[in-house]
């Protein structure tokens, strides 16, 4: 057992106390974590580029060109309010939330669409309005960056027809993605407006029918109400599974790096000569579980400490918290026994990637079904998934954490068929590697590695 103790302290020391740990477990976190806020200012700062030109309209419908004219004209209008305000606040400079303020301004300015509306002869075709745009060679203010179609019937439709007509737009290729839902959003505002007027009643009354007014949920608790937590309770389960997952493949890599370093430079052959292949496993199992369980710990211990912060720690249960623990565990010593082997069984990291596939797709697979699982965590597909090993360590916290937890002797049931997965992981792994750890040459095949088990 010292022995064994020995190889996981060395397993455990070699990996966290390495820059390599240290950066990818604090310092890259961090860095993303900083960056979100400046992602979403950078994000809403960013502003669509000018368009400048005229649209072409063909109103079959002869009731919405004018409402068109009407929105395209108070834009524009807008637009040079905005651009006289940026200038005036670039004359008057200020501090610097002022020019902050004068930068916005101009960015808006700059962005806003300046179009003009022309109106074409409703019996022009559809064709033919496409070449209106594909035949255009003028730039600047006389572009063409248009043309839209409104069917006869988009504003006042026939007795016996259950629809509305619609409208057809066609621009010129690299336009914009704003600047085309700008145009799309005048469209649709004046169509709606014409089919109001058509109907004898006004936006504001339509909006004041469909506006239901409630307050956001509250959730009563002991301490007091709160704003609910629907969201979080949805992604809790996920978040669970992923922490299980992020600290099983990290563990399992570095148990898989150091595995097949230490066989291709011959450490392994020094090392076997003061322990068993045994006694070599079980502590490199062992040291990369504690890898992975500092893993959990940090980034559990932020996300818990996070949701005390904001007064959520009712969400969590002590019995979610043990039962991560033990599902790591467990899910940790399935995944990591097979690396193990995958590891003994090469020469080198390359020939390691294509055996190491099938063991990782198995963490993978409750990341393919979180969503079904968490929005209905009793079906038959998660009842059955909570029984095959080695995913169901995934599937079970996933469950535990839902807002339907499983009954005790599915837990129970779940725990039993983990450990017997996690014990026959472990044999075939203790084979593989008692024979694997010295072999060279040809990597094997399945076939070959089945072979070793029954030699073993």
């Amino acid at each position: 057992m010292k022995r064994i103790l020995r190889v996981a302290t060395r397993e455990y020391a070699s990996t966290v106390l390495t820059k390599g740990f240290i950066i990818g477990a604090f310092v890259v976190p961090a860095i993303v974590t900083a960056a979100i806020p400046l992602i979403v200012i950078l994000t809403n700062q960013a502003v669509a580029p000018q368009v400048k030109g005229r649209i072409a309209l063909i109103d079959r419908s002869q009731m919405v060109a004018v409402e068109v004219g009407k929105r395209l004209d108070l834009e524009r209008a807008e637009a040079n309010k905005k651009t006289i305000e940026a200038e005036t606040a670039a004359e008057a400079g200020g501090d610097f939330f002022e020019r902050m303020k004068q930068k916005q301004l101009q960015r808006v300015a700059a962005s806003t669409a300046i179009l003009t509306l022309e109106t074409i002869d409703q019996a022009t075709t559809d064709d033919e309005a496409k070449d209106l745009i594909r035949n255009d060679d003028s730039s600047g203010d006389d572009s063409l960056v248009a043309v839209i179609e409104v069917d006869a019937d988009a504003v006042a439709k026939p007795q016996d027809q259950e629809q509305f007509g619609g409208y057809s737009i066609y621009v010129k290729p690299g336009l914009d993605d704003r600047n085309i839902s700008f145009i799309r959003d005048a469209i649709r505002g004046s169509i709606k407006t014409a089919r109001y007027a058509e109907n004898g009643v006004t936006a504001s009354e339509i909006e004041a029918l469909v506006t239901v007014i409630g307050q956001d949920t509250q959730e009563v608790t002991a301490t007091g109400e709160r704003e609910g937590t629907e969201v979080l309770r949805l992604m809790l389960p996920f978040a669970f599974m992923l922490l299980i997952m992020i600290s099983v493949m990290i563990g399992g890599q570095y148990l898989l790096t150091t595995t097949v370093e230490e066989k291709s430079s011959r450490v392994v052959e020094i090392l076997l000569s003061a322990i068993s292949p045994m006694q070599l496993m079980s502590g490199k199992i062992l040291g990369q579980m504690g890898v992975g369980f500092t893993i959990m710990l940090i980034y559990g211990g932020l996300s818990g400490g996070a949701l005390l912060v904001f007064g959520l720690g009712d969400v969590l249960s002590v019995q979610s918290v043990v039962l991560l623990v033990v599902y790591f565990v467990l899910a940790y010593s399935m995944i990591a026994s097979l690396l193990a082997a995958v590891g003994s069984a090469v020469n080198d990291l390359r020939e390691a990637q294509a055996l190491q596939t099938p063991v990782m797709m198995f963490t993978m697979l409750p990341y393919l079904f979180w969503m079904p699982i968490s929005r209905d965590p009793n079906s038959t597909l998660a009842v059955v998934l909570s029984f095959i090993p080695p995913i169901n360590p995934f599937v079970m916290i996933m469950r535990v954490t839902s807002t339907a937890p499983p009954p005790m002797w599915q837990i129970v049931g779940s725990l039993v068929t983990a450990t017997l997965g996690a014990w026959f992981c472990l044999w075939i792994a203790a084979k593989v590697f008692r024979v694997g750890l010295l072999m060279f040459g040809k990597p094997p095949n399945l076939a070959t590695l089945i072979k070793w088990i029954r030699m073993a």
